[in-house]
């Protein structure tokens, strides 16, 4: 059994919140805010810095980042979220490897991308009669 060493997972657990807050496109400021921190906490975290950290707050910051403390916790590969097309222009997030994350999110942003021009031209067709 692999002994969990806790500034191991303190580091972990940081990687993978960055990565995600990085990937949404925002700042420590507006997370910081809208779970009532200070921003130096969270750079803190996300740096593994944070020895103090409690479970409550990592839930805050999970729920905010809508992920599930697994993906917050995961050591063998470090999950990070994708943005996908369930086919019915509904999105969700998965868990990846980030080793091959980022190709596959933008092939799914792709796709999105796609899926979206063809909604929006079947609305353009309804509304404009074609001639």
């Amino acid at each position: 059994m692999k002994t969990i060493e806790f500034q191991s997972l303190l580091i972990t657990v940081g990687q993978n919140l960055h990565t995600i807050r990085n990937a949404r496109k925002e700042t420590l400021q507006s997370v910081a805010a809208d779970i009532g921190i200070t921003h130096p906490i969270i750079s803190k975290i996300e740096n593994g810095r944070y020895p103090t950290l409690q479970l409550n707050l990592l839930i805050k910051l999970c729920n905010h980042y809508k992920i599930t403390l697994q993906q917050a916790f995961s050591f063998e590969v470090a999950n990070i979220f994708q943005l996908t097309n369930n086919g019915e222009g509904h999105q969700k997030l998965i868990g990846q490897e980030l080793s091959s994350g980022y190709d596959l999110y933008i092939q799914q942003l792709v796709q999105e991308n796609t899926f979206l021009k063809a909604q929006n031209q079947q609305l353009l067709n309804k509304l404009v009669p074609q001639m």
